[in-house]
């Protein structure tokens, strides 16, 4: 019907206060006049969308009524036009005030069915920064909650989300980029990406500060999800499973994504499982490309990189501290010959940064003869004046670490 704003808003007015006051009047709340109204707000709501807020929020108010009170029709109408209402790019829960993306959220609770396609969607709501950070831990846990692996239902809403779509949907939204996405920064061949080195087996796409802060918020929610999901063996077979089916293969990977996979490794490993070999090959590209990144962002000295610098170097920490074998993989890959002159300083920074950590001394100790042959080709392929206020930092840093060693190693065990 082509009904002008005014005479929408007087129906929307009269249906809902009808509703929402009459409902326990049985003619009342059975009527089919009623019943094709309530199913209708859907579709008017994703066709309005944010062209008038206020009477989005209008509709929004009488959905929620509905869907909470368990009406049938309401529920089936939106599940129908779900994907519309939350697609990622031009849907409702992106384009309306804060306030009714709120009410779109916490409409999901009541959703019957959660599709594969809904997911997709609502898994890019929460990556993509449309929606604020506080608002995608939301939208996650409900949909955690509506999961059965949560252990969680309320009457006859169990089970409407199945575990292999919750489970790809968390995966999904823990990477923070879209198989689409990913396939594209592969064929970038423009300055977007930073280039592969020695010191960066991965070809790192920098995700912008924004996203980046955001995605961090997601990715510890979704951590704390996946932390409840069973037993820690098995949440981590998970993610292992996931990251060598969809990401080993990958040359460019974003810094916030690789960031956040070290992280959640950390969090999530059990002492009793051992993680592959594929997995922690993959992991240790990963740190490396991580902690050449940021002896950039440490020139950087802008106090508004302060959180990105903190997070890719602790998340580079947690996982190498947490699994020892990831750090020999990452000190066994720095092959000193295969380094240009202007690489050599770099790669005593990222030593001394290692060496200094007090949760890395133990693994690093554990490491010592390794340690020591990457050290003694350094000096052996230093040459000139330039190296000694690198070198000299390292080699202090070094002497101070092994002398901590049983063993007393010291600086003329080098030569």
């Amino acid at each position: 019907m082509n009904l002008n704003l005014q005479t929408r808003t007087l129906l929307l007015s009269f249906y809902s206060r009808l509703y929402l006051q009459e409902h326990n009047h049985t003619h009342i709340a059975r009527s089919r006049v009623l019943s094709r109204w309530l199913a209708a707000l859907p579709l008017q709501l994703s066709q309005l969308g944010h062209r008038n807020p206020a009477l989005s929020d209008r509709l929004l108010l009488s959905i929620q009524a509905a869907a909470s009170r368990g009406n049938k029709a309401l529920l089936n109408s939106l599940h129908t036009h779900a994907c519309r209402l939350y697609d990622p790019q031009e849907g409702s829960v992106v384009l309306l005030p804060a306030e009714s993306q709120q009410r779109l959220v916490q409409l999901l609770y009541f959703l019957p069915v959660m599709s594969q396609g809904l997911l997709a969607n609502l898994s890019r709501c929460c990556t993509a920064g449309r929606v604020s950070a506080g608002l995608a831990a939301s939208l996650i846990r409900i949909i955690h909650l509506r999961s059965s692996l949560s252990g969680w239902s309320v009457g006859s809403q169990d089970a409407t989300l199945r575990d292999v779509d919750y489970i790809s949907f968390l995966f999904s939204t823990l990477t923070g980029f879209s198989s689409d996405e990913l396939s594209t920064l592969q064929e970038a061949g423009d300055d977007s990406v930073l280039p592969p080195s020695p010191l960066s087996p991965l070809s790192l796409y920098p995700t912008p500060l924004e996203q980046f802060t955001h995605h961090w918020d997601v990715v510890e929610e979704v951590c704390h999800c996946l932390e409840t999901l069973g037993s820690r063996s098995q949440c981590f077979d998970v993610l292992q499973n996931g990251i060598c089916k969809n990401l080993t293969g990958l040359a460019v990977v974003p810094d916030s994504m690789a960031a956040g996979l070290l992280r959640a490794v950390a969090r999530l490993l059990d002492l009793s499982f051992l993680p592959s070999e594929p997995l922690l090959r993959f992991l240790s590209r990963c740190c490396l490309s991580l902690l050449s990144l940021l002896l950039t962002l440490q020139q950087d000295t802008a106090s508004e990189n302060n959180h990105k610098r903190e997070a890719v170097w602790g998340a580079c920490v947690a996982a190498l501290s947490s699994i020892p074998r990831l750090l020999r993989l990452v000190l066994q890959s720095l092959r000193v010959r295969d380094l240009c002159e202007e690489e050599l300083p770099q790669l005593a920074q990222i030593l001394s940064l290692l060496l200094q950590h007090t949760a890395l001394r133990n693994h690093m100790l554990a490491n010592a003869t390794l340690l020591q042959h990457i050290i003694q080709d350094l000096t052996r392929y230093c040459r000139g004046e330039s190296k000694e206020q690198w070198m000299t930092d390292l080699l202090y840093c070094y002497s101070v670490t092994m002398a901590t060693h049983r063993g007393n190693l010291g600086l003329r065990d080098i030569y």
